[in-house]
């Protein structure tokens, strides 16, 4: 006999018009012939597009999240007794006045009118977690916003964790393993850490002096049972990560409770993607960009520097061993050899960016100035000015500098390009912009630049004939 997917006996037409917090509006039949299943009251509504994504299963709607919409299965999926409709689980709520919150570790809960509105749109994607006797683990904030949603008086989803099943490493595999955000393991973790001191306390009483270091007693003579791990390999276990990503997530909801304004957006970012790496390796990179912006500075003339910035005189006529080019420039060049020869790494730290401008022309020459400084190229930053310059084939709008590095300098990229784009000033000097993307991209104590041209900027040591010190106002140094 076929089983009709479509209209099980005995199932109603249509959804009711209360599905739960953050439902869309009931979905008309799109063909009477290709009516889609509705669900029973309270069911969940399966999306198999995004189990088959997920590697199988079917996939649970909680009361606070929006429904599936009903799908058109084809003839194919209608016909294979595989696909059959099998109601998920419903997803547990409770009423908010029954959560307790005990000692919590955030302080500042944020902009929680807009987290509520954003429930309101589109229910909760994410239930809180609590423990069996209802006490709050992790989703704080998604609680506290709840009270101004238009769902305030329902019931809010929740995932029920049982944490002393966690500690005995047992649990339902169907009940209890859930897809939790990076912070909320964080907090189940913190929950776990007294159940499992106490444990291990009550653990060496049992044992005794001999046997309480890392083992107990089975109760079947004085053979010893190996003790489960630790709170991380516990609770890796439960949530399907290992150790070290969970110290990662840890080591990013610390940054964001001491220091929100700086970090705060890094968790977000966590939650919203569930990838840790990332904001993990983006923290690291911050803490260690203040760290350099504080050491002392390098002496001036002397160094070492972190960040050096050079805009050689390239010479008119390279293969020229004696360069003229002053009719040519308005300044007196050097040979490609005379620029091999400054000595750029005696002043440079041993993990130093270098930036290396370039014309056009002179851009084949430049790697061999690398080469010869020992740095090695990394990417390339286009100038695009806003007018025209010389050029005895094509006129001349874009200049390029070299990103380089020795050693494993710091870089902190976000979202800057290879797309320079600035106001040309006097001649050979470079756009303000330039140098506001070196600082926000290379952090330092103190910058150089090699033949430096027109007034020095603030925490720059400018060196060149040309140069005028005396710390220029980035106003200043933009004229």
């Amino acid at each position: 006999m076929m089983i009709d997917f479509h209209h099980p006996p005995g199932w109603p037409t249509s959804q009711a018009d209360d599905e739960g917090p953050g439902a869309p509006a009931a979905q008309h039949d799109a063909h009477p012939d290709k009516r889609a299943a509705a669900p029973l009251p309270g069911a969940p509504v399966p999306d198999f597009a995004a189990s088959d994504a997920r590697g199988g299963g079917l996939p649970e709607r909680s009361p606070g999240s929006p429904a599936s919409q009903n799908r058109v299965a084809s003839d194919s999926e209608s016909e294979n007794p595989i696909l059959q409709w099998v109601p998920a689980m419903k997803q547990p709520t409770r009423p908010i006045e029954a959560i307790k919150i005990g000692e919590r570790h955030r302080k500042d809960f944020g902009d929680l009118t807009s987290l509520a509105r954003a429930i309101d749109a589109e229910g909760l994607l994410q239930p809180i977690a609590i423990t069996p006797d209802n006490v709050l683990i992790g989703g704080e904030r998604r609680l506290r916003a709840w009270e101004f949603t238009r769902f305030r008086n329902q019931e809010i989803p929740v995932h029920v964790v049982d944490l002393d099943e966690i500690v005995r490493g047992e649990w339902s595999e169907n009940a209890n393993r859930k897809d939790f955000t990076p912070s909320e393991i964080v907090a189940i973790k913190r929950a776990l850490a007294p159940k499992l001191q106490a444990e291990a306390k009550e653990r060496q009483a049992l044992a005794g002096p001999e046997n309480g270091r890392g083992v107990k007693t089975t109760g079947l003579g004085n053979f010893p049972e190996p003790v489960k791990g630790r709170a991380a390999d516990k609770l890796g276990a439960f949530v399907g990560k290992d150790r070290k990503t969970i110290e990662k997530m840890e080591a990013v909801v610390a940054a964001a409770e001491a220091e929100p304004e700086k970090y705060a957006e890094l968790v977000e970012k966590m939650d919203k993607s569930g990838k840790v790496s990332g904001p993990y390796k983006r923290l690291q990179v911050m803490k260690q960009s203040e760290a350099i912006r504080r050491e002392e500075p390098a002496i001036p003339s002397r160094g070492p520097y972190r960040v050096i910035v050079v805009d050689p005189p390239w010479p008119s006529e390279p293969n020229k061993p004696v360069p003229e080019g002053r009719a040519y420039f308005p300044y007196p060049t050097m040979s490609i050899d005379q620029i091999c020869a400054v000595p750029v790494a005696s002043v440079a730290a041993e993990d130093c960016v270098l930036w290396l401008w370039v014309t056009n022309f002179h851009m084949r020459y430049a790697f061999r100035v690398l080469d010869a400084w020992g740095f090695g190229e990394k990417s390339i930053v286009t100038w695009v000015k806003d007018k025209m310059g010389h050029g005895q084939n094509l006129r001349g709008k874009t200049e390029h500098c070299i990103l380089a590095t020795r050693g494993n300098p710091i870089i902190d990229l976000r979202a800057q390009t290879t797309v320079l784009e600035g106001r040309v000033r006097h001649h050979s000097q470079k756009p303000l912009e330039f140098y506001q993307l070196v600082e926000s991209l290379c952090p330092a104590s103190r910058y150089a630049e090699f033949f430096a041209r027109g007034p020095v900027r603030s925490g720059w040591d400018g060196h060149g004939d040309q140069a005028q010190p005396g710390g220029a106002t980035p106003a200043e140094a933009a004229e």
